[in-house]
């Protein structure tokens, strides 16, 4: 059959001319003079910040329901009957938990940890714990552990006793599952330091606020893990189960719940670690502990103070981490096998029980009869605090070298980023910077809403009145995210490439993770004393490591027939990378942006403790003396959350507009050029069209 000519022809004009991709670089070139030219013209045209006549006065009915709770909580039903006991009820198992713990004398307390880590997860994990609580007793912290452990362990035990159980209804019950996710994606969002103001008004300052805070900041990853593992489970294992006759609870306990262990320990893991990071937080509710220890030296200047009772902080986070990541590894063991191993010795369970428990009485008794010492003994103690004061003075000295360079980091970073930025969000019209948020929730998701929700919520930041302390903490949230991603995402890259890099990151992403974010600001403070510097520094370093780990697995992960397609066409390595690795993986790069962005604000307002500024400094406030005040501070910081939350995911997932064919927009973050088919064949194509490229 003839082809007719036309077709021919189509055929010839597809065949040989090529399609060289349009360069995004223009495009961007004109929104960014555009950007910079509506800015110039709002600043001089309008004025800046927010009209003092759009402003209502919230902290007034938050002070009147402090005023109205001191007067009535003697008298009201929902005080006598409920508050007050729960309370009442918080601290005295607290302060029994740390009698009990005291009474073990300080040896039983060391080989009750030690016994319970080995049986759990081992011997090596056993010398870790008594190495580690050893640790914490020469540094003269043993007291201080006794109430950060206690409280750590009664949260923990709360939080998994609702945990698990939603978790497992949220799995099997889906409307119950989408009910949850909003009310946990708000638990998540909102900074930890919020919690603690409205549950100051209610509890007022002490153990009970403490533990409250730390449940609800600790019970996410718990019900979210939970009942993911519990939804992976293989379907045919379920039927499996049905199929020999098993009821829905024989099905749970016999086959998912097993099943969905790793994930459940992940989750008993991360519920450790974040109670353990807000426990901390909450010695500025004056409950006693290691964190009181860190706050009250911070506040007095005194850095080798800070430093010890953060080391304390970060060895306990330590053992406590690999502990419960060692115990979700081991697998299921049957009751008479041979689960523990020693020094190549296969001793049964029930053995390795036995021997635990003589040894902790055995312990208790010589700490009681014997030695008579139920603290650590004072005289074993060495101090650090001084020595470690000497060397911060040496090293902050103007006329040292290192006391020069941080200073002209600090200048740098004040009169360079942090001045100019608060200044252009304080000199724009208010409704500029809302129309900023509106335009980048719009350009990230496609969707209205978003836009209208991110306007509404900024512009209410303005309307509570507390716009100008809201402008100054976004432009350290905005230093620290643009610092954070340019070093964590090359580093990411580059981890990628390489697994000799990787294995020299891994430890110290893991101790970067493992330490309470309010520990970082100890040794930050020791070499740039007190501002907004230190804690943008500060929030750098604690937000590196979600970036960097999820850029190198979304690199690892991308599938390798489509990486030996782009080389098969000739592509250099770095042409694999830049047009087949980077855009396969942008959705892992961005949940990491996502997470760096939302740690970053957690530690810019815990930040205000060594002079950040901002809505911390407001909470702190309202902490002490004006909860109106520090409630309508703590709302903002959730309002500025939810919407730079919402827009970085947003950023990751597709859009919901779709153009014509297969084409859809890869994103702002690699650029708006649209790309046809798999990014694989995208990337291939513009190798093999694009002559610019040279060998590497």
């Amino acid at each position: 059959m003839a082809v007719p000519l036309r077709e021919i022809q189509q055929v010839a004009d597809l065949t040989l001319v090529p399609h060289v991709p349009v360069s995004p670089w223009r495009r961007r070139a004109v929104w960014a003079v555009a950007t910079v030219v509506v800015l110039a013209l709002g600043m001089i045209l309008f004025s800046g910040g927010f009209p003092d006549s759009l402003t209502v006065d919230a902290a007034r009915p938050f002070n009147a329901f402090s005023d109205w709770v001191i007067t009535h909580q003697r008298t009201t039903p929902l005080f006598v009957d409920f508050l007050v006991p729960l309370k009442d009820g918080i601290n005295a198992a607290v302060d029994h938990l740390v009698l009990q713990l005291e009474r073990f004398t300080w040896l039983g307390v060391l080989v009750l940890a030690a016994a319970i880590a080995g049986v759990l997860a081992g011997w090596r994990m056993a010398v870790l714990t008594a190495a580690g609580f050893l640790a914490i007793g020469l540094l003269g912290l043993w007291e201080d552990s006794l109430h950060t452990l206690a409280l750590v362990l009664l949260s923990v035990g709360v939080a998994l006793a609702i945990g698990l159980p939603v978790g497992v209804l949220s799995a099997r019950h889906p409307r119950l599952e989408s009910v949850l996710r909003p009310v946990l994606d708000a638990m998540q969002t909102v900074p930890a330091f919020a919690y603690l103001v409205p549950l100051v008004l209610l509890f007022s300052i002490g153990t009970t606020a403490a533990m409250i805070a730390t449940v609800i900041f600790a019970l996410p990853p718990a019900i979210r893990l939970t009942s993911l593992g519990i939804r992976t489970v293989p379907e045919t294992s379920i039927e499996v189960g049905e199929a020999f006759g098993s009821t829905s609870w024989q099905v749970l306990r016999k086959v998912q719940l097993p099943l969905a262990k790793p994930s459940i320990m992940l989750g008993v893991n991360q519920t450790i670690m974040m109670a353990l990071g807000i426990i901390v937080i909450a010695a500025t509710v004056g409950y006693p502990g290691l964190g009181l220890s860190v706050y009250q030296a911070l506040q007095d200047l005194n850095v080798g103070a800070a430093l010890a009772a953060g080391l304390g902080i970060v060895i306990l986070a330590i053992v406590l981490d690999r502990v419960t990541h060692a115990w979700s590894e081991r697998g299921r063991v049957r009751r008479g096998s041979t689960a523990i191993r020693v020094f190549g010795w296969s001793v049964s369970r029930r053995v390795g029980l036995i021997v635990a428990v003589l040894a902790v009485v055995a312990a208790i008794v010589i700490g009681r009869q014997v030695l008579r010492q139920q603290i650590f003994p004072t005289g074993w103690t060495v101090s650090i605090a001084g020595p470690v004061n000497t060397a911060v003075d040496w090293i902050t000295r103007p006329d040292e070298a290192i006391g020069r360079i941080t200073k002209h980091i600090t200048d740098l970073g004040v009169n360079y980023a942090l001045d100019p930025l608060r200044s252009l969000l304080l000199g724009l019209p208010w409704w500029m910077v809302c129309g900023g948020a509106a335009v980048a929730a719009w350009a990230a998701s496609r969707r209205v809403g978003l836009a209208i929700a991110s306007f509404l919520l900024i512009a209410a930041i303005g309307v509570f009145g507390v716009w100008d302390i809201a402008m100054d903490t976004l432009s350290q949230v905005i230093v620290a995210v643009i610092l954070s991603v340019a070093i964590a995402i090359p580093l990411g890259i580059w981890s990628s490439q390489s697994d000799r890099v990787q294995r020299v990151l891994r430890p110290v992403l893991d101790v970067m993770q493992t330490m309470p974010q309010f520990v970082y600001l100890v040794p930050v403070i020791a070499l740039f004393a007190v501002g907004r510097v230190p804690g943008v520094i500060a929030a750098l370093v604690y937000a590196l490591p979600p970036c960097i780990r999820l850029t190198d697995l979304g690199i690892r992960q991308v599938p390798a027939e489509r990486v030996e397609a782009a080389v098969a066409f000739g592509a250099t390595k770095r042409q694999v990378l830049r047009k087949v690795q980077l855009p396969l993986a942008r959705p892992s790069i961005l949940l990491g942006v996502n997470q760096t962005i939302m740690m970053v604000l957690s530690v810019v307002i815990i930040a205000a403790l060594i002079g950040g500024g901002g809505l911390g400094l407001a909470v702190i406030q309202g902490l002490n003396h004006d909860p109106g005040r520090g409630m309508v501070a703590g709302i903002c910081i959730l309002l500025l959350a939810i919407v730079i939350d919402r827009i970085t995911q947003a950023v990751g997932q597709p859009t919901a507009r779709k153009a014509v064919g297969t084409e859809h927009r890869i994103g702002w973050l690699f650029g708006p050029s649209r790309m046809r088919g798999s990014a694989v064949q995208v990337g291939v194509q513009e190798i093999a069209m694009d002559p610019r490229e040279e060998e590497a």
